[in-house]
């Protein structure tokens, strides 16, 4: 592995060559890949000066810290200004502000003949009026240049502008604009009167703020090339690959032997010599390096499918999955011979129309592939309603696909105004995915999802974002038969699903967004449920924060642990690498192990200058992944290379001692999604449970005091079950349900006893998504969930107990009371629960008991104060006693037993005192409808239009069976 081209080369040249690629090529600003450029066929995939390259690359980028709040220091941004890189782009960037400017530090008093600025090409206009100040100390400035409104260029033109300041002295040279800019240069050049020497270069440079755009620079001279540190750390991680691989069977003892001696040599080279021959010892350290990897016993396979694409316009955990924002471009592809010294790239999508592929699954025999393409459009992106399905080709949307491993016997398998993708093969042959189709239903199920083939039907929306121009429909899981048949749901959630996958034991991993009356930032958790959506529960981080998004878990072969891909809510997949272990708990820290360390949890830690996604596990140590060079790019519409590169990721060999091996990274298009080209082990096939013709199933409550801590046995007596429906308008907060502007919608469908042993069972409808209150004898909820649960027809879900430990076992020896008898009816809720209704649910009480005081007439002028008459009821009451309902009622991350909204607030305490208010003593009708309205988080609504409201009215109707009507 050591004779790879560049090894006959004198080493200055050797090493200037792959600094001239790291800057010109791999890593500098590339034109984007065309909309109707297709990629060939058999081109290599990996070049030995891309290889020493990419390990140069890795070490300034990965030993780099990251900063918390995403941005890098104003004097590493700044020093991309005096780096000797010209390339007509920028090599520091400003924040937009007043005034901006950038300056450099001489290090001592100089005589300036002149400053030589290239300007950034692509926006040069704004650099027309720059101006010029000196410094002595670097406090007292003198403006002693001002351009003229002429603009320049220099990289493009070869005419950079040239101020002659005539030997005037100073140390310091500052540049800047007067008034509110951005403020960007490509390269900055001072030199002596009469010399030709550029002597900014590499000195240290600051700037008034950083920006999104900026960037670490190295210092020319300080920081170029490798250093014993980076030979060490080489040898180390290469050692530690040596003891991993012996344990599995590899005969790497040469390997070793080679780096030992290196860990001797790096401390005997002598540092008058040190450059050169630093530089000899580094390349032949990761050499041997990268032949013990490829060597590994688990890389039984000689091709890796992967997928060539270009991250979306629009940077958000949803957003990236809709086909409006695609770029095109790329396509599924097979990395060959990767083992080899002439690994080759073979595209199977050469001939289709320009579009995006995202997201392949490989079959378990390793002959076919599905994916998802979306045809590009160029208009599509500028619609300004995008919510009109007629506006949009419907090949705009992803749709799945499957093909053959020769790019033959192309199969589309969905259809309509809808995106379709991630899909992934099923043990049994049917075939999960990811769909919009959930649409405006209040009960999922496959009768009405099989209306979607027929039509394009309204979608349901996220409730904290988007308008028309940018909609933003929830997607969930469905599954199909092989042939794209039978579609149907097998999640009735209300909001958001991500990337599925099959776990070891045949059950669908994937990430869902939970967020029930909390807050929206950082609950995209870990859940698993059954092939036939039964059982669905959480896996990891019910509560927890960082990381904010569990995405893309996979199961790792011949273990019980999951990799997964610790994701930022505000961006596209990637972050940083976890390892997780249920049988460490569920929550927190103790379950996972940072694999990719040197990258903190985005946003909720810090933005790195590089992240990890994609993971495919190969053991609990080895996995291919995609590996960015690039931060996170912005939550925003944009499509610049330099916040949002196209070319971005690269696929890797990488180990949990923190070798990493470049396979293949492609100049022009991001590659990822890497699956070993080989049949795989098919799962264990669930059983369906799920009856066909049924809509309807049941809830067994094992014992409610079971988490309920210190909640006496005896208080709860009835469960309320409170169902929500989906957002059906793409406009952020609107309609405003509550307290919150982002509340979710409701409509109580009552209440269900709870026996003495604190066990229920009851009946509710199938495909609806519902919560659970815990109420005492007044009617108060004690506790309350902030997560949705839902059952398929003809399922019995059963619970041990009310946020009880997830690792409980039920107890042994007796059957809950519940369950010795019929499944109970629900109780409905009092008038305006159902759909819920401030004006009809309170007001009839505040008119019965109330107005007639509490209003802006009353000869009470206490009383007067606050009005209660049905135009300022609603915002009168939330405004009580300091705001405290508001407060109360608004989004927590989690419950605690005992301190719900009602119990706790004072209204409640001024209504529910035993002699009344002012004489006023509220009958039994009354306190249920108050406490009923509080408890349900104070909304003035529970629907999201007219249209909803009628069709909730309508389907009290058609489930009346489930119901005791008093």
């Amino acid at each position: 592995m050591s004779s790879h081209g560049l090894e006959g080369l004198p080493m200055a040249k050797r090493f200037g060559g792959i600094m001239r690629f790291l800057r010109g090529w791999g890593w500098a600003a590339v034109l984007c890949l065309g909309a109707n450029r297709l990629l060939v066929a058999d081109v290599a995939a990996v070049t030995p000066a891309q290889i020493e390259a990419d390990w140069l690359h890795q070490d300034a980028k990965r030993q780099s810290p990251a900063l918390p709040g995403g941005g890098v220091s104003r004097e590493e941004d700044a020093a991309g200004g005096v780096d000797g890189v010209k390339n007509g782009k920028w090599g520091f960037h400003t924040e937009l502000q007043d005034d901006p400017w950038w300056q450099v530090d001489l290090e001592k008093l100089t005589a300036i003949g002149r400053v030589v600025l290239y300007n950034r090409c692509d926006l040069a206009e704004r650099n027309a009026r720059i101006l010029v100040w000196l410094s002595d100390d670097g406090t007292q400035w003198r403006e002693v240049y001002q351009h003229d409104g002429t603009v320049f260029y220099g990289h493009t033109d070869n005419k950079p502008l040239v101020v002659d300041l005539k030997g005037q002295q100073a140390r310091f040279v500052r540049l800047g604009l007067k008034g509110k800019s951005y403020f960007h240069l490509d390269e900055v050049e001072i030199y002596l009167p009469g010399q030709s020497q550029n002597i900014a270069l590499g000195k240290p440079a600051t700037q008034s703020t950083t920006s999104i755009w900026s960037a670490r620079a190295v210092r020319p001279g300080r920081s170029g090339g490798p250093t014993r540190e980076a030979i060490a750390r080489a040898i180390e991680r290469g050692l530690r690959l040596a003891e991993s691989q012996r344990r599995l069977g590899a005969k790497v003892d040469p390997e070793a032997k080679v780096l030992e001696q290196a860990a001797a040599q790096v401390k005997a080279v002598p540092e008058r010599d040190s450059e050169s021959a630093l530089r000899e010892l580094y390349f032949r350290v990761h050499w041997t390096v990268r032949k013990m990897a490829l060597a590994n016993p688990l890389l039984n396979f000689d091709s890796i499918l992967f997928c060539k694409a270009a991250p979306t316009r629009f940077p958000h955990m949803s957003d990236q999955f809709y086909g409006w924002w695609s770029r095109p471009g790329g396509g599924i592809c097979i990395l060959e011979g990767f083992k080899t010294d002439q690994p080759k790239v073979r595209c199977l999508t050469s001939g289709w129309s320009p579009g995006s592929f995202i997201r392949p699954d490989l079959s378990y025999d390793g002959k076919r592939v599905l994916f998802a393409y979306a045809r590009h459009y160029p208009h599509v992106p500028d619609l300004r309603d995008k919510a009109n399905k007629a506006n949009l080709p419907e090949d705009a949307f992803y749709h799945v696909f499957e093909m053959n491993l020769d790019g033959g016997g192309v199969r589309q398998l969905t259809r309509g105004r809808y995106d379709d993708f991630d899909a992934r093969y099923l043990p049994n042959g049917e075939i999960v995915f990811l769909s919009t189709r959930k649409g405006t239903f209040l009960q999922t199920c496959k009768t009405r999802t099989a209306a979607t083939q027929a039509a394009d039907l309204p979608d349901s929306y996220v409730r904290c974002g988007g308008d028309n121009y940018r909609p933003v429909p929830v997607f969930t899981l469905h599954v199909m038969d092989a042939d794209g048949k039978n579609l149907r749901p097998i999640s009735a959630f209300e909001n958001f699903e991500w990337t599925p996958s099959v776990a070891n034991d045949g059950r669908i991993l994937y990430c869902r967004w939970d967020y029930i009356d909390r807050f929206n930032g950082h609950f995209f958790s870990l859940w698993s449920t059954n092939p036939d959506g039964t059982n669905a529960q959480l896996v990891y981080k019910n509560y927890t924060v960082r990381p904010q998004v569990a995405s893309e878990a996979v199961a790792i072969p011949g273990s019980h642990k999951l990799v997964f891909t610790a994701s930022a809510h505000h961006s596209i997949l990637g972050g940083s690498l976890v390892l997780f272990d249920r049988t460490r708990g569920t929550e927190e820290d103790a379950p996972i192990v940072r694999l990719t360390p040197e990258v903190p949890f985005p946003e909720t830690e810090a933005w790195a200058d590089h992240y990890y996604a994609n993971p495919w596990p190969l053991s609990e140590e080895y996995f291919l992944v995609g590996w960015a060079d690039r931060r996170l790019p912005p939550h925003t519409r944009i499509e610049t290379q330099e916040a949002n590169p196209v070319n971005a990721m690269g696929i890797y060999l990488y180990d949990a001692f923190g070798n990493q091996e470049l396979l293949h990274r492609d100049p022009e298009i991001s590659s990822g999604n890497p699956i070993p080209l080989r049949p795989r082990p098919r799962p264990p096939v669930y059983a369906s449970q799920v009856a066909d013709r049924a809509d309807e199933g049941r809830f067994l409550l094992q014992d409610v005091y079971l988490g309920l801590e210190g909640i006496p046995r005896g208080t709860i007596r009835r469960l309320r079950i409170v169902a929500v429906p989906p957002k059906v308008q793409p406009h952020m907060n609107t309609p405003n349900l509550g307290v919150s502007a982002e509340d979710p919608g409701k409509y109580v469908l009552g209440t269900v006893p709870v026996e003495s042993d604190g066990s229920a069972f009851f009946r509710v409808p199938s495909g609806v998504p519902v919560f659970f209150q815990a109420l005492d004898s007044e009617g108060l909820a004690v506790q309350t969930m902030r997560s949705l649960t839902y059952v398929q027809p003809r399922q019995t879900l059963s619970c041990i107990g009310c946020h009880e430990h997830r690792d409980l076992a039920p107890p042994i020896g007796k059957s809950p009371l519940a369950a010795l008898r019929e499944a109970s009816k629900i109780a409905p809720g009092p008038s305006g629960s159902w759909p819920l209704r401030f004006d009809e649910l309170v007001q009839p009480v505040l008119d019965r008991h109330c107005v007639r005081c509490h209003k802006p007439d009353s000869g009470d002028a206490k009383a007067a104060r606050l009005d209660l008459t049905p135009a300022k009821a609603y915002q009168s009451l939330l405004a009580f006693g300091g705001e405290d309902l508001k407060k109360k009622a608004f989004e927590r991350d989690r419950s605690i037993p005992g301190e719900c909204t009602a119990a706790n607030s004072k209204l409640w305490a001024l209504l529910s005192r035993e002699k009344g208010h002012e004489g006023v003593v509220l009958d039994a009708d009354s306190r249920e409808r108050l406490t009923t309205w509080m408890d349900t988080y104070a909304q003035v609504r529970g629907s999201f239009s007219e249209v909803q409201e009628q069709e909730l009215r309508q389907i009290r109707q058609t489930w009346a069976d489930l119901f005791s009507f008093r």
